[in-house]
């Protein structure tokens, strides 16, 4: 049997989507389990970040090219589906969800991004939220992976084009290989109250996977073919 569903059946998404949570503005946060998990099984996850759609529009396309009972991992598309569908960085209320995580290093007040790749500094403001995990993208995730205890977690930005995993596993190898990033041990700057920094906390194994600044058509074009083989690697 092919691994592969013909492209005319790929339109739409496999079923069994199930909830969560739900986000600020009453929108379902969607997981898609994988359909045999097991001790082995873990969480892929895109769109903490409304304005990264490079990434969130391929895993979307992997999903719906790979048979669906042959993926072996967790999957959420949309982290912040208000932050996407309203073209911003963060959720609703203005809050960045990566620097809301109730990690140790949590930090009040603002966060600053730059405005696109080309900018030459980060000077907009966002907030870090009211306290940790003051949000309920933030909570339901934190809660959700209590609960399932995935093996690892990869989560999927722009525009850095490069892999961090601090501990050099063998799946940030594999995925550096085959996504032709560089596979670095730190982006270059302090990321308080990130999701990542949330996993190193509770010794949950998370690799962080950057594409470059790249539009969704040329990124499902340049990393369908990974992005497939990821979700059942």
């Amino acid at each position: 049997m092919t691994t592969l569903r013909p492209r005319s059946d790929r339109g739409m998404l496999p079923p069994h989507s199930q909830r969560y949570g739900e986000s600020l503005l009453g929108a379902p946060l969607l997981w898609f389990p994988a359909p045999e998990a097991h001790e082995k099984s873990g969480l892929i996850i895109a769109g903490t970040h409304g304005d990264e759609g490079a990434a969130l529009v391929t895993l979307s396309c992997a999903l719906r090219t790979l048979q669906p009972q042959l993926r072996r991992h967790h999957v959420i598309l949309a982290v912040n589906p208000d932050g996407c569908q309203l073209g911003l960085r963060a959720n609703a209320r203005g809050v960045d969800l990566n620097r809301n995580f109730p990690a140790a290093n949590w930090k009040a007040g603002d966060t600053v991004y730059r405005w696109n790749s080309g900018a030459d500094q980060r000077d907009v403001l966002l907030s870090t939220g009211e306290s940790a995990g003051s949000e309920p993208e933030t909570r339901a995730l934190c809660q959700l992976i209590h609960s399932v205890k995935p093996a690892w977690v990869v989560s999927f930005h722009d525009p850095l084009g490069c892999i961090e995993d601090t501990r050099r596993s063998p799946l940030g190898e594999w995925l550096s290989g085959a996504f032709g990033l560089p596979l670095v041990s730190s982006v270059g700057y302090d990321t308080p109250g990130s999701f990542g920094s949330w996993c190193a906390d509770g010794d949950v194994p998370c690799i962080t996977a950057e594409f470059p600044a790249i539009s969704a058509d040329e990124a499902t074009a340049r990393y369908l073919d990974a992005m497939t083989r990821l979700l059942h690697w």
